[in-house]
């Protein structure tokens, strides 16, 4: 209903400006590991799904990542915000297969 939609945004408001935030744009804003690339330093995979609502595909500058050698962008066109999960009886997530499988590439290619 729009009473209770109007609700949940006033908390949701609430809540961000007792953590210092001015509202929503501020937070994803400021809040984007986009921001912080530029300085990683060690190796890191940033596995972004395609279909994740909450960090939408591209939802920051491919440039960061591409002068960054240091990070590599991993895209599936599947696997939503959060584990990945194929199934729910038994939990099953086929990003514990594969991660293990793009480290071991990862390994290979700084060896060389």
């Amino acid at each position: 209903s729009p009473l209770l939609r109007v609700g949940i945004q006033k908390r949701e408001q609430q809540r961000l400006e007792i953590y210092g935030w001015s509202g929503a744009a501020e937070y994803y804003l400021k809040a984007s590991p986009a921001h912080k690339i530029p300085d990683v330093c060690k190796p890191l995979i940033w596995i972004n799904s395609r279909d994740d609502f909450l960090s939408p595909f591209p939802d920051f500058n491919l440039d960061l990542i591409h002068n960054n050698p240091c990070v590599v962008l991993w895209s599936t066109a599947g696997g939503g915000h959060v584990g990945f999960v194929e199934s729910l009886f038994p939990v099953t997530s086929y990003l514990s297969r594969v991660v293990p499988e793009c480290v071991d590439l990862v390994r290979q290619f700084v060896e060389k």
